[in-house]
């Protein structure tokens, strides 16, 4: 099995199920930080939205034999988040500012948050494999550093940032393909 087919979102499911804690692992890595952002997003506070998103992975792994995966694993936990934020809402007797929209508008809110946050965590998981020098560079950028300043940061030239830059962007537009136009929205915020 190649590495890719390893680290298939539906590969780590199918390795949880049958109780691999690696592959738990893997999953934690790579959905947790953005599940945290989505459920802050809804509840309006970080710690709360820390422990939810923990909350759902606990509960994974203690469902994990029971659960039938009918959607993607991405689907399956960000809906498990969602559910989490608006049962803790309800308890605490608190609901967000769009508490007065109606069902369908509740499901329009929960999906642009979650186009936000998964198109943001594949821009980063994109990044975040690029060779270490690039990879910070395109960080600084994303911070909203120039050039200059990048150059001063890492102690390197200005025509090498450059450089550099350039060839992130161009490994970046392959690797991204639809989401490319996403980093540069990004790029053109700051």
């Amino acid at each position: 099995m190649s590495r890719s087919d390893q680290n298939s979102d539906d590969f780590l499911f199918d390795s949880i199920r049958s109780g691999n804690i690696e592959a738990y692992e893997g999953l934690f890595k790579k959905y947790y930080l953005s599940m945290c952002m989505v459920a802050c997003r809804i509840v309006g506070d970080e710690d709360i939205a820390k422990d939810i998103a923990q909350e759902v992975f606990i509960r994974l792994w203690e469902k994990r034999e029971t659960y039938d995966f009918e959607v993607t694993p991405d689907i399956f936990l960000y809906v498990a988040v969602k559910n989490r934020c608006f049962d803790y809402l309800r308890k605490q007797k608190k609901m967000p500012v769009q508490d007065n929209l109606s069902a369908a508008d509740h499901e329009y809110f929960f999906r642009d948050i979650l186009i936000e946050e998964e198109t943001y965590r594949i821009v980063n998981e994109a990044i975040d494999a690029l060779p270490a020098q690039s990879r910070r560079i395109m960080k600084l950028s994303l911070e909203g550093k120039q050039n200059k300043e990048i150059s001063e940061e890492l102690g390197i030239t200005v025509n090498t940032v450059k450089s550099l830059k350039y060839k992130a962007m161009d490994v970046l537009r392959v690797t991204l393909k639809d989401y490319y136009y996403v980093l540069l929205l990004l790029l053109s915020k700051i």
